[in-house]
């Protein structure tokens, strides 16, 4: 049975990326572990309105990549220095 992902292409990109349909109809999100994952009638319903877009989860799976969010970190406990270096070697 196939899967779905479906995006909110109408709201365009966050940074490089997409904004997908979160789980539990909880807004939107760009993080694939929130995303609700849609079987293929539901995604087809969706498919009619022209703010979405449907993708096969296992195609967008294949395309993802870790990334750290420079949001989430606390300066503070950056290793070696704990800062960029402005000296000349």
């Amino acid at each position: 049975m196939k899967q779905y992902y479906v995006e909110r292409a109408a709201s365009g990109y966050v940074g490089n990326c997409l904004l997908w349909w979160a789980k539990d109809g909880h807004g939107y999100t760009c993080d694939l572990s929130r995303a609700e994952v849609f079987d293929e009638a539901a995604a087809g319903r969706l498919a009619q309105d022209m703010v979405f877009r449907v993708w096969e989860k296992t195609y967008i799976d294949s395309c993802t990549q870790p990334h750290v969010d420079h949001q989430q970190l606390n300066r503070d406990l950056a290793g070696i220095g704990g800062g960029l270096s402005h000296e000349k070697d």
